[in-house]
């Protein structure tokens, strides 16, 4: 064969080896972005399911092809009516309390495409859904459909086909709603003393709407540490390895051992949400602003703000009052209205704070006053 031509015929050939590898190659694989997948019919759908009777079902399914091996996250949703347009978690973050759920998550997340759950996960999501209070609400049998959700983070997220079976329901007393959180620590004799937080109204309690959350306006040392709790006690804490933190004030906090770390001293408004599950802690700016007639107008802007003190023991001063007339303060918390979290100084002198209660005492002060309040001690005054 000539020489040149045998040449060519071994470049040709290496190109196209080449091609082949190039278009295999498991680095540059062709992504897709699946809109289903199915889940498997379980055998116990043909039957009805008692829940009263200990057991557990085996679910399974197909693994969304996303073109490539995906780390994909699956979790399980329950609805009684299987519609599956308001998740429980919509129903609690609406505060408006027009938002009703009708489809609960497993709090499982599974790796895997398959899941074994107990009578009692299945259960407490039908009850939860039924929004039943009470064992004797539960009807006799009940439709429940489930199907699963595919979650690949910070990219897609899809759902599976549905699977519809018969339940016998078991009443599973549902958790209570988180009413109260308190604060412990290294200047607290860690569980010596818990200090409240106040809740913001309408938030926490049986008729609470949305996510339980609590303030405090808080002076903290450089290099205090600290955790939460529901209870004044150590039960369910929470502290930087079990909360999302976040930091408006430049408090600089940081992990402690799970504890909460101060990084800069000062004053902060310190912001909770605790739903029995998730929980955050933000640090925002001690900004307390007077309200209505006594400063002219019901908006927290500049010219309302209290000065904040630089130590401890120092006072907030408000604004001179420009009339005489009741007086109203707030501090001023994102997505809520001022009222939501406003408090008073009482004719005995001490700073009384609205939380879950009735409207705050009424309080005529004169005009050219100013309020002075000291949250370490609790007090304040007129004058």
């Amino acid at each position: 064969m000539n020489k040149i031509i045998k040449t060519s015929l071994m470049l040709l050939g290496g190109i196209f080896v080449m091609a082949a590898c190039s278009d295999d190659r498991d680095d540059n694989p062709t992504i897709k972005v699946p809109t289903a997948f199915k889940m498997e019919t379980p055998a116990f759908v043909s039957s009805q399911v008692n829940l009263n009777n200990a057991a557990q079902f085996n679910l399974a399914w197909e693994k969304p092809d996303f073109g490539y091996f995906a780390k994909v996250n699956y979790t399980l949703e329950v609805s009684n009516t299987g519609k599956f347009t308001a998740s429980l978690a919509d129903e609690e973050a609406d505060l408006d309390g027009k938002v009703v759920a009708d489809y609960a998550e497993v709090p499982t997340i599974f790796p895997l495409n398959k899941a074994t759950i107990t009578n009692d996960d299945l259960a407490l999501a039908v009850v939860q859904v039924g929004h039943w209070e009470k064992p004797e609400q539960l009807p006799a049998t009940q439709k429940v459909y489930v199907r699963v959700k595919a979650t690949l983070p910070n990219v897609a997220s899809l759902h599976s086909n549905v699977v519809e079976f018969t339940v016998i329901p078991k009443y599973v007393k549902l958790p209570p709603k988180i009413t109260d959180c308190y604060l412990t620590g290294s200047e607290y004799g860690w569980g010596g003393t818990w200090k409240p937080l106040t809740p913001v109204k309408d938030t926490t309690g049986k008729q609470g709407k949305g996510v339980p959350t609590f303030w405090m306006m808080a002076y903290f040392k450089d290099g205090e540490e600290f955790k939460f709790a529901p209870k004044p006690a150590w039960e369910n804490d929470f502290g930087a390895a079990n909360a999302t933190i976040t930091d408006h004030a430049g408090a600089s906090p940081s992990d402690a051992g799970g504890n909460i770390k101060i990084g800069k001293a000062g004053w902060y408004l310190v912001v909770v949400t605790n739903n029995g599950e998730s929980r955050t802690v933000s640090f925002e700016k001690p900004e307390v602003y007077l309200q209505g007639p006594t400063i002219g107008n019901w908006d927290c802007k500049k010219e309302n703000m209290f000065t904040a003190p630089t130590t401890a023991t120092g006072e907030f001063v408000s604004p001179a009052f420009v009339a005489t007339d009741e007086v109203r303060m707030c501090v001023k918390l994102k997505d809520f209205n001022w009222w939501k979290s406003e408090f008073i100084v009482n004719k005995a002198g001490s700073i009384v704070y609205r939380g879950e209660g009735n409207d705050p005492e009424k309080i005529t002060v004169t005009a050219g006053q100013r309020c002075y309040l000291n949250f370490s001690t609790g007090k304040g005054s007129y004058k």
